[in-house]
């Protein structure tokens, strides 16, 4: 009996060690607040897949993330909004340490809340000015408990706009840059609050100037044009179909789709079509979901 109680002991062993070896990637986030000194380990964050995916949302255990694989992940959490892309190459413990700065867009936890400005966990009001330890200017703008009022700048370290808000009565245009002062892309949504029903306008641009994105979202329904660098178009999307293209001009991939209702069963019938194309601009397959 003893030995098979060791034998079983040893089986179980075993298979720990191959669970463990499989678990892929172990996260951990520390923080250390606005104003404080304190670094502390957070556990109310999520990580997700870059390109984003909606569906891959990974939380904290007990302070830990289990990550099924390494490579490139976001990370969301209340607070400063945080824009580092996290590239996870090995498997094993990646810790990753954030300082909170002391003032800029902070987010609420509420989902019908919009981010505010602070600093050191008060709301922001009036002009305000912030400046870098060696004297450049990081943000200006003018607030009323934590709301922009007119228009919010903040500036790279080599004193090139970051991003401008600029806020007027029935919209607000948010125009982003890089660290040379070439327009990555420009935001216009209506100046409405988070949960009525607003209509949004994005536009991407390449370095030299060209589009390279259009966006937009009216009544629900979502528009777009892509460019390739060259000016040609890549993909257009309209309430009835969407087309993407070789750099050639030709037809890579058409999907159209129809959404019936039938008046006597009062079911619904959305049926989507897709025609993948050569490179010689053939027809190679067709399918319907």
């Amino acid at each position: 009996m003893f030995k098979v109680l060791k034998h079983i002991a040893f089986i179980l062993l075993v298979l720990s060690a191959i669970v463990c070896s499989g678990q892929g990637v172990r996260f951990q986030f520390y923080r250390t607040k606005a104003c404080s000194t304190i670094e502390q380990l957070d556990t109310a964050y999520s990580l997700f897949k870059i390109p984003r995916v909606f569906d891959t949302s990974y939380t904290p255990k007990a302070g830990t993330v289990y990550l099924p694989v390494p490579g490139r992940y976001g990370i969301f959490s209340n607070g400063p909004l945080i824009d580092t892309v996290l590239d996870i190459c090995d498997t094993g413990l990646f810790v990753f340490r954030f300082k909170e700065p002391d003032h800029g867009l902070y987010v609420t936890g509420a989902f019908d809340e919009p981010a505010l400005y602070s600093r050191c966990d008060s709301l922001l009001n009036g002009y305000q000015e912030y400046h870098s330890p060696n004297g450049g200017l990081e943000m200006r703008g003018t607030f009323k408990g934590g709301y922009r009022m007119d228009s919010v700048v903040t500036f790279y370290p080599n004193g090139q706009t970051r991003k401008r808000v600029m806020r007027y009565t029935k919209v607000i245009i948010i125009t982003e840059f890089d660290s040379l002062g070439h327009k990555i892309s420009v935001d216009a949504n209506q100046n409405k609050s988070f949960m009525t029903y607003r209509e949004s306008h994005h536009e991407e641009f390449y370095p030299d100037g060209k589009i390279k994105r259009k966006e937009s979202s009216v009544k629900q329904i979502k528009r777009m044009k892509e460019f390739y660098s060259n000016g040609r178009l890549k993909l257009i999307q309209t309430k009835n179909y969407r087309t993407e293209y070789y750099d050639n001009s030709l037809k890579k991939i058409t999907w159209t789709w129809t959404n019936k209702r039938d008046h006597v069963s009062h079911s619904k019938d959305f049926t989507i079509c897709k025609t993948e194309y050569d490179t010689a601009g053939l027809i190679s397959r067709k399918t319907t979901y």
